[in-house]
């Protein structure tokens, strides 16, 4: 049984990330600013965007040119035809298009809306997009914070996602280096001695939700959470375990 400790939850303040930033010395600025000691087993959860923005993947709507086929979605949906040509050209699968939504499979294999291509945190008439490898970019940070740092750290790379039968947003993950993205629960026994047989829990969900409880969504400046406190029971997976085969999907 896993001993239950005390999980703690410390947002790290950063300026506006430009392209071709290092956000990984910003966030040792920030460390060193705040005086905050970094312990074995901190897991920083960082919102895709400043990462998205320093690797050039905000783009400026003006300069967009949309095809004939972004131009008829965004007369079905209302969108500025640039915005849904980038939502087009981030997706390998649009699955629907209804009221003002675009719902796709997006290149790196999320189902999600809008190719989860924003506007939110962008600079005026930009938008951002998905980093082209968050998994890449997740241990590209992890190499310098750990050569800096000295210290056993994870890394958890965050957006924000819909629901598809419930209302409201949450955190979830996008890409990790040296986390257990899923916690394979099966085989272990519940409170009256029986063996869980089903039970997988998606942790990195789970850690990027409640980081996102400090991190928040407007004008915090907050992008990076450090979730302190967490033990871990399953070794080290890769955020791809987090994906359904299309076969698989129960809901399409």
């Amino acid at each position: 049984m896993r001993k239950i400790t005390r999980v703690e939850l410390i947002p790290l303040k950063l300026p506006i990330i430009a392209i071709n930033d290092d956000v990984s010395t910003h966030i040792i600025n920030s460390l060193e600013k705040e005086k905050l000691e970094i312990i074995d087993g901190d897991v920083f959860v960082i919102a895709h965007t400043i990462i998205s923005r320093a690797e050039g993947k905000e783009y400026f709507l003006p300069e967009i040119s949309p095809s004939p086929f972004a131009e008829i979605i965004a007369r079905k949906t209302g969108k500025d035809p640039a915005l849904v040509q980038l939502i087009v050209d981030d997706a390998s699968k649009i699955l629907k298009v209804k009221n003002n939504i675009i719902i796709t499979k997006t290149r790196h294999g999320w189902i999600c809306a809008n190719s989860a291509v924003d506007q939110s945190n962008a600079q005026p008439n930009c938008a951002v997009t998905l980093p082209d490898d968050s998994n890449k970019s997740a241990k590209k940070i992890y190499k310098k914070l750990t050569k800096h740092l000295k210290r056993d750290l994870s890394i958890i790379i965050s957006d924000t996602h819909g629901r598809a039968l419930r209302r409201g947003a949450i955190n979830v993950a996008i890409g990790s280096y040296n986390f257990p993205v899923i916690d394979d629960a099966r085989g272990r026994k519940d409170i009256f001695g029986y063996e869980l047989t089903s039970t997988i829990v998606a942790l990195a969900d789970e850690v990027s939700s409640a980081a996102e409880l400090v991190m928040g969504q407007a004008g915090e400046m907050t992008p990076v959470v450090i979730v302190r406190g967490m033990q871990f029971r399953s070794p080290i997976s890769n955020i791809e375990e987090l994906q359904f085969e299309d076969e698989r999907r129960l809901f399409k």
